[in-house]
């Protein structure tokens, strides 16, 4: 018995060791595919277990951090790039990156500078290899992760944008914003996030020519993209095919909203409506647009702000750009388009008019059959009075009998 039972306990442990035999690259490859699919519990099991086995592999602390991002745990998240910085503090840009986009003001504008830094000499590197062929499939997949003049304009422009932002009391903040745009420009003179970051500093400096400019310069880098993938059919997603955002899209509204270009901002809203149409501020902007487009627009204007007004009294949650200062707006607007119809309003109307319209456009012949129609009905209803009247009688004469 004791035989059997050390055979069993053997053969449970060669179980659980086949079982741990992945390797730290397999449970990361394992991790990747769960995160791709957002099964994030699973992913986070299998870069727990790498970690396990190897506490400083670069490559499982930035897959962690990427699914901590993904589960909302932020600090946890910060946490674990800063320990890449601290292990391998000049190799890999996209660390510095993140931690930019988790961080706040001077230190934000620290780690985009570390990062652009070590993107310009990874770019150099492959300026100089230009001319290499590729000889293996690795050569291949660090072409597709390459760093692109784009990349590092919107690096540029992420710098920038603090210093109009967050920095903007910051001594010489305006000047290191223009500095830093015009780097961002020279790198990728086609960047709709630069070119539209353009027109916020132009319009901050009261420059409207200026600002109009640069935001159609932008739109026009990315909508007519963005249209074709909407007609490309229900499977494309059309927000692949640009660069911005669904806030820098929303950004891009406001601007051509200030230098009233109405039309193209209309285009911008409703798009995002087609992506979203959850989002409150979305709607207002809809109402808001058609409101300074003048009266022949109204209509337009109060059946958005309507919308935007019921999804305001039934909100559960707060909503990014929903303040009091924009719900005081949107009864404002109601209130100053009270005697105006609304789209909805007036499809009612059309659809009451319609009524009486047939009831006015009624012909002879209907007549005709409506007089015999009643006619009938009376027929009836004689003939109902008069066998009425002979039951009475027969009962009556009944009743005589029995007498």
């Amino acid at each position: 018995m004791g035989k059997l039972k050390r055979s069993t306990a053997i053969k449970t442990q060669q179980k659980k060791k086949s079982k741990s035999k992945l390797s730290v690259e397999e449970l990361l490859d394992h991790a990747e595919d769960f995160l791709d699919q957002y099964e994030l519990e699973k992913a986070f099991q299998c870069a727990k277990k790498a970690l396990d086995i190897d506490p400083k592999n670069l490559h499982a602390l930035d897959t962690m951090a990427s699914i901590q991002m993904e589960m909302g745990n932020v600090e946890s998240a910060k946490s674990l790039y800063e320990k890449l910085v601290g292990l391998s503090p000049d190799d890999g840009f996209s660390k510095y990156m993140c931690l930019a986009q988790l961080s706040s003001g001077i230190e934000a504008v620290n780690f985009y500078k570390k990062g652009v830094e070590l993107m310009l000499i990874e770019f150099n590197k492959q300026s100089g290899d230009t001319n290499q062929p590729s000889t293996s499939k690795q050569d291949e997949d660090n072409d597709t992760n390459s760093v692109t003049k784009l990349d590092i304009s919107t690096a540029f422009c992420s710098i920038a944008e603090l210093y109009l932002t967050d920095l903007c009391m910051e001594e010489d903040a305006e000047n290191l914003c223009k500095f830093y745009l015009d780097k961002s420009i020279e790198y990728d003179c086609t960047n709709p996030e630069t070119l539209q970051l353009l027109a916020s500093y132009w319009l901050s400096k009261d420059e409207m020519d200026q600002a109009k400019k640069f935001i159609l310069d932008s739109v026009e880098n990315w909508l007519p993209k963005y249209l074709e993938a909407c007609e490309c059919g229900p499977l494309t997603d059309p927000s692949q095919a640009i660069t911005l955002s669904y806030d820098s899209r929303i950004n891009t509204a406001r601007i051509l909203t200030e230098v009233e270009e109405y039309d193209k901002a209309v285009t911008v809203l409703e798009q995002l409506v087609e992506e979203d149409d959850e989002v409150i501020y979305i709607w207002y902007m809809l109402g808001w647009v058609n409101y300074c487009k003048g009266e022949d627009y109204y209509s337009n204007a109060k059946f958005y702000l309507k919308k935007a007004d019921e999804m305001i009294s039934k909100i559960k949650f707060e909503q990014r750009y929903l303040d009091d200062a924009l719900k005081a707006h949107v009864k404002e607007l109601l209130e100053k388009l009270v005697n105006v119809a609304s789209d909805d309003e007036a499809d009612g109307d059309k659809e009451n008019l319609n009524e009486n319209d047939d009831d006015a456009y009624e012909t002879d012949e209907d007549e005709q059959v409506q007089d015999v129609m009643d006619l009938n009905a009376n027929l009836k209803v004689t003939k109902d009075s008069f066998k009425d009247n002979k039951d009475q009688n027969n009962n009556v004469e009944e009743s005589m009998e029995l007498t």
